[in-house]
């Protein structure tokens, strides 16, 4: 009804238009106006091809004619066509959401409408399919699917080591959340063999919250298009495979299992099954059933699996970028923390609800192995520069100097020096960043041995650089919220998200160490909005830094060392214990 009053003119054009094409076209008959239960207008029509009656409807939404209507039958139970959506009956036609302008009449609709009916009845005959454009993306034929099966690469390699066995043993584990429920392979072949590599550990623990274990078996058959588009018992599956010898349960198992089809041309359909021979079969919906998949990482990517990295803070902006390092590649870690993920820190770390109470560090050591399950992780519950044994901070100092690269996550002038002090003494780049109060922009700097100064004379660059700026808007800029008397300036979990993934890229960089850098300089200022020293939200400021050390600097540097070495190696052999 609303429609009515809102467009009158085009309304009438619309009913005149159609009272035209029912008089031109005998086809169409019927046709009666009126309202939906929601109140939108509709008009019902009955359209005859080859003496067979196709009862429509066609439905004008409130927005018309900027957004389309559409036909569909009266009765959505019945089904005209498979050029149609099916969680609604709404048929596909030459018009759509996708190509709509409200130029399109509704009488260009319903002469839509009967070519499509007419090819259904008539292309059949000739062996023609009618014209489609009924192209969806993967989430759109999933929709209403709620049994699904992911078919991943791990599971494809696996099966193609084992194709030419007629049976071969699967293991599987089905998550129920939402209204769907998801099941993967988690191992092909006997209990000796391998679990998918590609799975995180998470998926296989057994104390996994809503995931059950089904065993069961991959069979591979000449060819799935032979079985029944539709089916729900295990009869049908068995009359398929017709050997009674290829089914691979004898009729007094008391089955609750899942069966994989797989034929020669490599389409893949899955079922699970329960109860006896009569029993029912579910098939579920096979997602990503591809034999190969292209790479999606860029090409520098691939030398940032063998490095590791020391990430010591994993509050919003440590948490964050350690899962999107993983995302990069990064498979080796080192994760450094002492704290425990509370209520209060969910509005900006990565982690959520389920990692509350948990140690940090083991929270996101499995957040990175739910993105990379193949990630070596190793944890340490330590709080730099505390109070800590000694002989475990000598350990953990240790297991830092050796990483490739250590990012500075905690945003602590001493944990800082503690750091930049063992990276210089090991030659191990070093990354840190903070975000300002108040969010008003952030920082982020770098040390890479041979290329930029030391992280201590970085730090004084930049300390000269702000030195230069006008005075800051809080007594103290950094930190994520600061009380000045007035207000608290908060930051939130936007701007942080903002420097966790400059720091994403800061870091790849530093790691890969090319010939020409993509951040030419050491240190930036990065502003996110109008305030203090940046003009605009994502105005930089490139913070020129010394560079590494001279030639003749280092060499004087290795004869002091060495002449050193010699007077030392004198004072042990003359006092030996």
């Amino acid at each position: 009804m609303r429609l009515l009053l809102e467009q009158p003119v085009r309304m009438l054009a619309e009913t005149r238009a159609l009272a035209t094409l029912a008089s031109e076209d005998t086809r169409l008959t019927n046709f009666a106006w009126g309202l939906t239960p929601s109140g939108e207008v509709r008009v019902d029509f009955d359209v005859t091809i080859q003496e067979k009656a196709y009862e429509a409807v066609l439905v004008y939404p409130d927005l018309f004619p900027q957004a389309p209507a559409f036909v569909r039958p009266r009765n959505i139970e019945e089904v005209w066509t498979t050029h149609r959506y099916p969680a609604t009956g709404t048929l596909c036609l030459e018009w759509g959401p996708d190509n709509w302008h409200p130029d399109v009449t509704v009488a260009d609709l319903v002469r839509s409408t009967i070519k499509l009916l007419a090819f259904e009845e008539l292309g059949a005959a000739l062996g023609l399919d009618a014209p489609s454009r009924h192209e969806l993306t993967p989430g759109q034929l999933l929709r209403g699917e709620h049994s699904r099966f992911i078919a991943t690469q791990g599971l494809w390699a696996a099966i193609d080591a084992n194709f030419d066995q007629r049976f071969t043993e699967l293991t599987t584990r089905t998550s129920g959340r939402f209204s769907d429920l998801v099941t993967l392979a988690t191992k092909v072949g006997d209990d000796s063999a391998p679990a998918l590599s590609e799975l995180p550990k998470e998926f296989s623990d057994l104390l996994s919250l809503g995931r059950w274990l089904r065993k069961g078996w991959v069979i591979r058959v000449k060819d799935c298009s032979k079985l029944a588009a539709e089916v729900s018992t295990q009869s049908v599956l068995r009359g398929h495979l017709k050997d009674g010898s290829r089914w691979p349960w004898s009729s007094d198992d008391d089955r609750s299992a899942f069966l994989i089809l797989v034929d020669d041309f490599k389409t893949m359909r899955a079922f699970a099954i329960s109860d006896s021979d009569g029993g029912p079969a579910y098939e579920y919906h096979v997602v990503g059933a591809a034999a190969s998949v292209a790479t999606r990482q860029p090409a520098r990517n691939a030398g940032l699996a063998e490095k590791r990295i020391a990430i010591v803070g994993l509050g919003s902006v440590g948490s964050k970028l350690a899962v999107s390092l993983a995302r990069e590649g990064v498979s080796r870690f080192l994760l450094i923390d002492d704290d425990v993920l509370l209520p209060e820190n969910l509005c900006r770390n990565h982690l959520d609800w389920q990692s509350v109470g948990y140690d940090k560090v083991d929270a996101v050591h499995g957040a990175i192995c739910l993105v990379r399950p193949d990630a070596d992780v190793q944890t340490r519950v330590f709080r730099f520069v505390g109070q800590e044994s000694s002989s475990y901070n000598t350990s953990v100092l240790e297991q830092v100097a050796k990483c490739d690269l250590v990012i500075d996550a905690t945003a602590s002038s001493k944990v800082f020096a503690s750091l930049a002090a063992i990276c210089t003494r090991r030659q191990v780049a070093l990354v840190w960043g903070e975000v300002f109060a108040g969010g008003i922009g952030a920082l982020m700097a770098r040390s890479i041995p041979g290329r930029d100064a030391e992280p201590l004379v970085i730090r004084a660059a930049i300390n000269f650089y702000l030195a230069k700026l006008p005075e800051a808007p809080f007594k103290r800029a950094e930190g994520y919220d600061v009380d000045d008397g007035h207000e608290v300036h908060v930051c939130g979990d936007g701007e942080v998200s903002h420097l966790a993934a400059s720091l994403t890229q800061f870091a790849v960089d530093a790691l890969l160490a090319e010939a020409v850098l993509r951040f030419p300089v050491a240190a930036y200022l990065m502003g996110y909005q109008q305030a203090w020293a940046f003009e605009a939200p994502f105005h930089t400021h490139a913070i020129t830094c010394p560079p590494a050390s001279s030639e003749d600097s280092v060499a004087l540097d290795a004869q002091a060392n060495a002449t050193a070495f010699e007077e030392l190696i004198s004072v042990f052999t003359d006092n030996k214990c």
